[in-house]
């Protein structure tokens, strides 16, 4: 078809739930085409039949209900139908003591409920005939509704095909046959010879099977049972039963045995062990395929069954293998395993049909082979004969149709009984017609043709049944099922049609009145061959009682209904024709309409001829179209949010209900920043400056004004600003060519991308694409080094460093430093200042940005200040210098020690280390002074095993913390600087305190006095031998809020009664409290738990503190032992 459009018929919404295509015929635009559905509706589609057939598409939609009424569809009268078909059944013979019967079902329904009778096929002088199962002459079976029970199964009697017969009194009809087999298993030779082989040659060892069925799977062991053999790249166990290996290796030497299970039971047989060798072969064995390979399992293999593909190769190296399949690519879901060996179709079907070919590579040669997978199918009906309900006197053609492979052959029953035209009545002969998948019976009969009626789609695979019920119906016109409507809405202009659908047989003539009086069909008003009445088109006069009336030779019945008509919608507000508006803005499109108060009115708002869906979620219309965008109101008007040149275009806004439907349409227009500029390309390119040219845009309703010019280069792919808010020449009006330099923007040596937005007065619009690449000329480096500094390093030596140039700052190849430096007068008399500066190019990429210069080999000028300054050159010239710093060359060690060295016990675990003030002078520390380190040891450890702690501090004193108890420690002081540490002191003997007391303090009170005091108990703290004595306690108090850290201690001395008040408490805050006792050895254990109190005012303590608080004490020592924090309110009582 050329142009698809023209296809469709005109005057179509577009919507996206409308998936469907159907072909049909339009009255308004006379012609037939192609009209959007959603899959739902039915009838919206062409239906071919011959015409002396069209009465039976009224008969399609009748059903057993038909002409009956009956509360209880499950008591609706009707012949058998089967729900399940029997199927092939195999008895185990080795399970036959523990289940000694076999069972065949088939299950029917109908009404009344269908009796079954079981037959057994058997060939009697070269004919099929089926014997009925009577249990009253054989004992060993039974038949119990669908079911036929065969006890203690003979083989030789009892296998063979069944079938049964479901009846009732409209009929019987026929169950497929299935066939009854007997399941073995026999025995396998107890003895077998040794097999041989050639090493790098392949092998095929047969498995030898015993007689089985129906049929077994393989598994072969090695050496000791149940030691299988495992599958790899060489070995491969295939569905034939036989076990290959491409190459044989020594290793594959042993005693092999063949195992078999079958499918049907758990048994199995376990063949004998045999021999393999392996002999040594001077030659290898090229590749080939052995046994037929490639082969399909099964070899004929039916439609819904897996197919397996084998494929295996004999020779060495040990081949890959790929499967392809020729003039077609592989089906979808097929499972390529085992090494790529085995190819399996899933459930194949016919469409899977075709030569499957595999390749087997190695290294030295690949070979093809391949396999004709052809599929067999059982017969599939695609059209199943049903259920007919004719009238009497009716031709009927009854048509089946069934797919197979190879194909079917049809054969028709009647009531279970073959139906042969020959063998009828002679009346009945020329009546019945056969033409295969077709059945036609003239002027039906009630008496002589009701019944049940199977269509037998038979090929060499097997036979199925479609059946159906013919009911020859007599019925007097009834509308009791199907009254017309009583009330019927028309659209004044637009068409009805009033369904008329009377249960008849047979057919009834239709009589239609308008109240009262007898219409002819002609005009506006034509009764349809269905009965039904359409009017086309409607208007104001058909409002009245319709009335219609059907007869056949039984009788008639009318049904009546009211035609209302109703009018279209009206818009009552309409958007105007133009709406000019700019991108971000908010427009609101209005739109409403009057209709019939009975009738929905419903709106529908297009864009472009896109309907819009307002959904919950945001959904892409079309392009860059978002449902975000638009909000609809109640009364149909449009809302249009963030506006953007994307919702530019018709709007057309749709008011319909169910009679009718009418639009107006109006058109936005969006201004905006410009569109993209295009063609972006470099006239004239220097080391810094550039002439460019481009065509504008789109100007999106207002004049471009401005530009702005961005570029990225090789160096840096981040885009950046060259120039902005600049204005360009015309080039060519004709083409909107403009061009514009920019003077000293770019970067030498660089490779530059350009790319330029423009802009109007709504802002600036969106970049063109990057312009080709362009390459700016080199040029001398433009600015001096930055962070240039130094310092550090070892003795001797002055170390400067810079940042060094990046790739776009070096502007030429062959990027360089030249490093100066002098040195300074400095503070002693023996260093002398350097009036000339001396100088060194440092062109090593490895060290770019460091440069380190020996100035001092006797160590006269250590920590000494210098003058220094960096330049960087390339091919094209240099830069310049950049400004002097200051930095120091490198230190050397200190040459004192601390002197007077002391340690004095702080606590139990630190001691705090005293010096005297060293003398800071540069011939004494040689450098900047960072600290001391402090060295200390255990007295009985050796000096070796010491610690070191580190203090970054001048002052001559240090804290060393995490010691142990009671301990004797060495400790000694070295100063450091920059470049390492000086010599050490003398050591010092010093021990730590005893511990701090380990026990807190118990039996803590907390009694309120005042609304800012607190009087606190506690119970003495006795000391241990390990403990130092103790000084005394200390009561803790912080607020709830607060770190504990922020707590105020009330010291209590040792002596005193045991007892604190603690003062300055805030009114309504809430307090922790806890109390503990320190010594010289620090502070001890706190009392637990932790007291949680708030204070009071005047009045509540005055007047219930005293007894609230003995009773708070008495609680206290109850919930003690069971809680880990107490909240108190000291004074607020009630």
């Amino acid at each position: 078809m050329m142009n698809l459009d023209t296809a469709f018929l005109p005057n179509q919404e577009t919507v996206f739930e409308k998936d469907f295509l159907s072909y049909g015929y339009s009255l308004s635009a006379r012609q037939w085409g192609l009209l959007r559905v959603d899959g739902k509706d039915p009838l919206l589609y062409i239906c071919e039949i011959p015409v002396n057939q069209v009465n039976l598409l009224d008969m399609e939609d009748r059903t057993f209900q038909y002409g009956i009424v009956v509360n209880d569809i499950t008591r609706i009268p009707r012949g058998p139908y089967f729900i399940r078909q029997p199927v092939p059944v195999v008895f185990d013979l080795t399970r036959r003591k523990t289940l000694n019967q076999v069972t065949l079902s088939c299950i029917a329904n109908g009404y009344p409920t269908p009796e079954f009778q079981w037959y057994k096929e058997d060939f009697e002088s070269d004919q099929l005939v089926s014997k009925r199962i009577d249990p009253l002459l054989m004992p060993r079976h039974t038949v119990s509704g669908g079911l036929l029970i065969i006890t203690n199964p003979e083989e030789i009697k009892d296998r063979g095909k069944y079938h049964c017969v479901a009846s009732n009194q409209y009929g019987s009809i026929v169950s497929e046959s299935v066939q009854l087999s007997f399941g073995f298993i026999g025995e396998f030779n107890l003895k077998r010879s040794s097999e041989n082989g050639l090493e790098h040659w392949g092998k095929a060892i047969y498995c030898d099977p015993p007689q089985y069925f129906p049929d077994i799977q393989y598994y072969w062991v090695r050496d000791v049972f149940p030691n299988f053999v495992e599958e790899d790249s060489r070995t491969f166990v295939s569905f034939d039963g036989n076990l290959y290996f491409s190459s044989l290796e020594n290793i594959d030497r042993g005693r092999y045995s063949c195992n078999v299970q079958s499918t049907v039971s758990s048994n199995g047989r376990n063949g004998p062990f045999f021999s393999v060798e392996v002999r040594q072969h001077p030659n290898y064995q090229q590749l080939k395929f052995p046994n037929n390979f490639p082969k399909s399992f099964p070899e004929a293999p039916r439609v819904g069954e897996d197919v397996r593909l084998e494929c295996v190769a004999f020779g060495y190296p040990v081949p890959n293998y790929n499967w392809t399949r020729k003039g077609a690519p592989l089906p979808k879901g097929v499972v390529i395993t085992n090494y790529n060996r085995i190819l399996v179709l899933p459930k194949v079907k016919v469409e899977d049909m075709g030569e499957y070919v595999c390749r087997a590579t190695n290294d030295k040669v690949s070979i093809e082979g391949s396999v004709t997978v052809s599929v067999q199918a059982t017969p599939v009906f695609t059209i199943p004969l049903g259920d007919m309900h004719m009238d009497r006197g009716e031709d009927l053609l009854w048509t089946c149709e069934a797919f197979g492979i190879p194909d079917v052959n049809y054969l028709w029953l009647r009531n279970g009984q073959v139906l042969d035209p020959l063998s009828l009545e002679q009346g009945d002969r020329e009546r019945f017609e056969i033409r295969e998948n077709v059945l036609i019976i003239r002027k039906l009969d009630p008496d002589r043709d009701q019944a049940m009626y199977q269509c037998k789609a038979s090929n060499q695979i097997a036979e199925r049944y479609s059946s159906g019920q013919l009911r020859i119906l007599d019925i007097k016109p009834s509308f009791a099922k199907k009254p017309l409507e009583s009330d019927i809405y028309a659209a004044d202009g637009g068409n009805v049609t009033i369904a008329c659908n009377p249960e008849a047989a047979p057919r009834p003539k239709y009589v239609w009145r308008k109240d009262g009086f007898a219409i002819g069909s002609g005009g506006r008003r034509i009764i349809l061959p269905s009965g039904h009445l359409l009017i086309n088109p409607v208007s104001m006069e058909d409002v009245g009682n319709f009335t219609c009336t059907a007869e056949n030779r039984f009788g008639s019945d009318s049904s009546t209904g009211r035609v209302i008509v109703l009018r279209g919608p009206v818009f009552v507000e309409q958007p105007p024709n133009r709406i000019l508006t700019t991108v971000g803005q908010t427009e609101q499109l209005r739109c409403r309409a009057s209709a019939e108060g009975i009738l929905d009115l419903a709106y529908i708002w297009k864009h472009n001829g896109i309907t819009l869906r307002f959904d919950s979620s945001p959904v892409d219309f079309h392009d860059n179209l978002e449902a975000a965008h638009y909000i609809r109101s109640r009364e149909g008007s449009l809302e249009i949010n963030n506006i953007t040149l994307g919702q530019a275009g018709e709007y057309e806004c749709v008011a319909k209900t169910s009679v009718g439907r009418i639009s107006t349409k109006t058109h936005l227009f969006v201004y905006g920043p410009p569109g993209a500029v295009g063609g972006v390309q470099v006239l004239e390119l220097t080391s810094s400056s550039a002439v460019l040219r481009w065509t504008d845009g789109a100007t999106n309703g207002d004049p471009i004004r401005l530009y702005m010019v961005e570029g990225r280069t090789n160096w840096n792919q981040t885009w950046s600003v060259l120039a902005m808010n600049i204005t360009a020449k015309d080039v060519d009006r004709l083409t909107s060519r403009k061009e514009a330099q920019l003077i000293n923007t770019v970067s030498p040596y660089s490779t530059y991308e350009f790319r330029i937005s423009a802009a109007n007065t709504l802002g600036y619009g969106p970049s063109s694409i990057p312009s080709p690449q362009y390459n700016t000329r080199p040029d001398r480096i433009f600015q001096p080094p930055t962070n240039v500094g130094g310092g550090g390093g070892k003795t001797g030596d002055l170390t400067i460093t810079w940042t060094p140039f990046v790739g776009q700052q070096q502007n030429a190849s062959g990027t360089y430093y030249k490093v100066f430096w002098r040195r300074l007068a400095g503070v002693d008399a023996d260093v002398t200042e350097e009036s000339e500066y001396q100088s060194q190019i440092v062109k090593h990429s490895r060290s770019a940005g460091l440069f380190v210069a020996t100035v001092d080999r006797n160590r006269r000028y250590y920590y000494t200040p210098y003058k220094v300054k960096v330049q960087g050159c390339n091919d094209v010239g240099c830069g310049q210098e950049s400004p002097e710093v200051s930095i120091y060359s490198a230190e050397d060690v200190p040459q004192v020690a601390p002197n007077q060295v002391a340690a004095r016990a702080f606590n139990s675990t630190s001691l705090n280390v005293t010096w005297l003030p060293m003398d800071l002078s540069r011939k004494q520390m040689r450098g900047n002074m960072i600290g001391f380190r402090i060295k200390y040891w255990r007295r009985q450890d050796k000096e070796d095993a010491s610690v070191f702690y580190l203090s970054r501090s001048t002052r001559n004193e240090a804290l060393i913390v995490g010691l142990m108890p009671d301990t004797y420690y060495w400790v000694r002081v070295m100063a450091y600087n920059g470049a390492g540490e000086g010599p050490q002191s003398e050591r010092f003997l010093e021990r730590t305190f005893k511990k701090a007391p380990l026990k807190p303090p118990t039996t803590v009170q907390v009694v309120a006095v005042n609304p800012s005091t607190v009087r606190v108990t506690w119970r003495y703290v006795a000391p241990s031998i390990e403990e130092e004595p103790l000084i005394g306690y200390k009561v803790r108090v912080w607020e709830s809020d607060q770190d504990m850290s922020t707590a105020n201690d009330t010291l209590v001395p040792l002596g005193r009664k045991l007892e604190a008040y603690v003062t300055g408490l805030s009114w309504g805050k809430r307090y922790n409290l806890r109390v503990l006792a320190y010594s010289q050895g620090g502070d001890g254990k706190m009392s637990s738990p932790t007291w949680v109190f708030r204070m009071g005012d005047d009045s509540d303590v005055n007047s219930s503190v005293q007894m609230n608080v003995a009773i708070l004490v008495l609680l206290a020592s109850v919930i003690l032992s069971i809680c880990q924090t107490f909240t108190y309110n000291l004074g607020l009582y009630t």
